[in-house]
């Protein structure tokens, strides 16, 4: 499998909350960086992490463009978050059950075989909207 197409399968069990999936793109000492500077280190980490950001808000990600070369991936993404419910610690920021956050991303994703090691994201741009004025 190319590593283009297997970013894409990455996504989609992203988007579907698969986390047994989801791990086994992971090496089990992986890092990441998310956009707000946070880092996490284990695969476990991660998913536990994704796992409160899927409880609080339905997540979905869109691929925009990816190219691999050598053992890198760069991916532009764009995310867009729907609070469930009230979040006032959500990791981008405080939101209320109805809020939407959109997120446009640029990502680096760098592998070993079929799995990655290190993950580095950087916001490119963010828009927030508010399900009533507040």
């Amino acid at each position: 499998m190319t590593p283009e197409a297997r970013f894409r399968a990455y996504l989609r069990a992203f988007n579907r909350s698969d986390w047994d999936a989801l791990r086994t793109f992971y090496a089990p000492d992986i890092r990441l960086v998310i956009g707000n500077g946070t880092e996490l280190v284990g695969r476990e980490a991660i998913v536990d992490f994704y796992g409160k950001v899927k409880r609080q808000t339905m997540r979905t990600i869109e691929l925009v463009q990816c190219f691999a070369d050598g053992n890198v991936l760069a991916a532009e993404i764009e995310s867009e978050f729907l609070a469930l419910e009230d979040a006032p610690d959500f990791a981008a920021r405080p939101m209320a059950r109805g809020d939407r956050y959109y997120l446009n991303s640029f990502v680096f994703y760098e592998f070993e075989a079929e799995q990655y090691t290190r993950i580095r994201a950087a916001v490119f741009r963010r828009e927030f909207r508010p399900l009533a004025p507040r």
